[in-house]
C-alpha cells in the first residue's frame, strides 16, 4: 500500500475517485429522502437506484480492466473514463440533469464521441505496437479508432433499447415522449411525429457521437501524419508480473 501511494498518479486516481464516489453516494441519499417523503415515485427511485449501481460499476471497471490485462492507461484517459462515468450515469439520472437540461444527453454523446475515440487510438496503439512508425501506421491507428468510437455507440443504443424494452416503464430513448394518451383500442397510439421520437433520439445520438469523433480524429490525423512521433500519448503501458527470485542455497559448504 505504501508503494502504491509513493507514485502520484495513484494518488490523483484516488482522490478523484473518491470525490466522485461520496457524490454519487450523496446523490442516493438525497433520493431516497425523496422517496421516503412521497416527492418520488417508486419507479423512478428504482430506476434511479438501478443507475447508482452501474455508475459505480463502470467508474470501477476502468481500473478492473488494468488489473486484470495488467495494462495501464494514460493519467488523462483513466481520469475521463471515471469523469464520464459519473456525468453520463450519476449526472444524468441520479442527480436528473436530463429534466434540467433538455440537451444534456446530446452533449454526453458528443463528449463520448472523443473519449471513445482516444480510447480507440490506445487500443491501436497495442495492435500495431510492432508495426514500423510512419503514415501508414496512423492511418491504422486512427481508422481502429474510428470504428472503435461508433461501434461503441451502438452498443449503447442497444443497451437503452434493451432496457426500455425490458423495463417498460423506462424511457431511455425518449418514446415515451411522443406518445398521445390516446389508446387506439389495438394497442396502438397516436404520435406526433411518424417516424417516432425514439427513432429521432437514436439516430440523433449516434450523429453526434460521429461529430465528436471526427472532432478529435481529423485533428490527430493531421498532426500525426507529420509527426508520426505523436503517437505516443496515446499509448498504453503493459506492466510486467514480478518474477520471484530463485531461493538461496543456505546449505553448508562442504569441508574438504
Amino acid at each position: 500500500m505504501k508503494d502504491f501511494l509513493k507514485q502520484k498518479r495513484n494518488i490523483t486516481v484516488l482522490i478523484v475517485w473518491g470525490a466522485l464516489v461520496l457524490a454519487l453516494i450523496g446523490g442516493l441519499i438525497a433520493n431516497t429522502v425523496a422517496y421516503r417523503g412521497g416527492n418520488m415515485t417508486k419507479a423512478v427511485f428504482d430506476h434511479r437506484l438501478l443507475f447508482f449501481f452501474s455508475c459505480l460499476g463502470m467508474m470501477t471497471l476502468v481500473y478492473l480492466v488494468e488489473l486484470i490485462f495488467r495494462i495501464r492507461l494514460p493519467l488523462y484517459l483513466e481520469l475521463a473514463c471515471t469523469c464520464f462515468s459519473f456525468m453520463g450515469l450519476a449526472g444524468g439520472t441520479v442527480f436528473g440533469l436530463y429534466g434540467v437540461f433538455p440537451q444534456y444527453d446530446k452533449v454526453l454523446h458528443t463528449t463520448s464521441g472523443v473519449l471513445f475515440s482516444i480510447m480507440g487510438m490506445s487500443l491501436a496503439s497495442l495492435l500495431l505496437k510492432n508495426q514500423p512508425l510512419g503514415a501508414r501506421r496512423v492511418v491504422a491507428a486512427v481508422a481502429i479508432a474510428l470504428f472503435f468510437s461508433l461501434t461503441v455507440g451502438y452498443l449503447w443504443e442497444l443497451y437503452e433499447f434493451s432496457l426500455d424494452t425490458v423495463i417498460g416503464s423506462m424511457n431511455n430513448q425518449r418514446w415515451q415522449s411522443g406518445m398521445y394518451p390516446v389508446d387506439m383500442g389495438d394497442g396502438t397510439y397516436l404520435v406526433p411525429n411518424r417516424r417516432g421520437t425514439a427513432l429521432i433520439d437514436t439516430m440523433g445520438d449516434m450523429i453526434v457521437n460521429f461529430f465528436g469523433t471526427l472532432a478529435l480524429l481529423i485533428p490527430v490525423l493531421i498532426v500525426c501524419f507529420k509527426k508520426p512521433d505523436r503517437l505516443s500519448l496515446f499509448e498504453i503501458q503493459v506492466t510486467q508480473r514480478k518474477k520471484s527470485l530463485p531461493p538461496e542455497n543456505n546449505a553448508p559448504e562442504a569441508k574438504e
